[in-house]
C-alpha cells in the first residue's frame, strides 16, 4: 500500500475506474507522463490517446482510450476527467471506421473553422479508437 495511490478516472457518461493504482501513463499534448504513488501534486492537460494503469496488486496494465481532459494529483490521489475512456474491447470497430470516413469526408468540405476543429477532433478520436481496438484484436 505504501507504494500506490488512489486512483478515480471519470469520463463524461460513467466513472470508468475507481481504486487504488502503483502506476498510470497518460497521454500528453508532448508525449506521455507516468504517475506514480507520492507525486509532485500538479494538473496536467491530456490529451487523446491511449492511456494505461496497473491496479495494485495486479501484474497486468490495464489499458483505455481516452478523450482530452485533466487529471489532478494531490496527496497521493489522483483524479482523471475526460471525455470519454473505453477499453479497447469495447470499441465497434465498423463504426469507429464509419465515424473516421465521416470526419474525413467533413474535412474535404468548405468549413469554418470551428467546424474544421470539430471535424478534426473527430477524426483523431475515430482513428485512436481504431488503433486501440485493433491491436487487441
Amino acid at each position: 500500500m505504501a507504494n500506490s495511490f488512489y486512483l478515480k478516472v471519470i469520463s463524461a457518461n460513467r466513472i470508468f475506474f475507481s481504486g487504488r493504482c502503483e502506476s498510470i501513463v497518460v497521454p500528453e499534448f508532448d508525449g506521455e507522463k507516468e504517475i506514480l504513488a507520492h507525486h509532485e501534486n500538479m494538473v496536467i492537460a491530456i490529451n487523446r490517446g491511449d492511456m494505461r494503469f496497473k491496479p495494485e496488486g495486479e501484474n497486468e496494465w490495464q489499458e483505455a482510450v481516452v478523450g482530452m481532459g485533466l487529471v489532478e494529483i494531490m496527496n497521493n490521489r489522483v483524479t482523471l476527467l475526460v471525455e470519454t475512456a473505453e477499453r479497447p474491447e469495447e470499441i465497434d470497430i465498423a463504426r469507429a471506421q464509419e465515424a473516421k470516413e465521416r470526419a474525413e469526408e467533413q474535412m474535404r468540405q468548405k468549413q469554418s473553422i470551428h467546424e474544421y476543429y470539430h471535424s478534426r477532433a473527430s477524426l483523431a478520436r475515430a482513428m485512436a479508437r481504431i488503433k486501440a481496438a485493433s491491436a487487441k484484436r
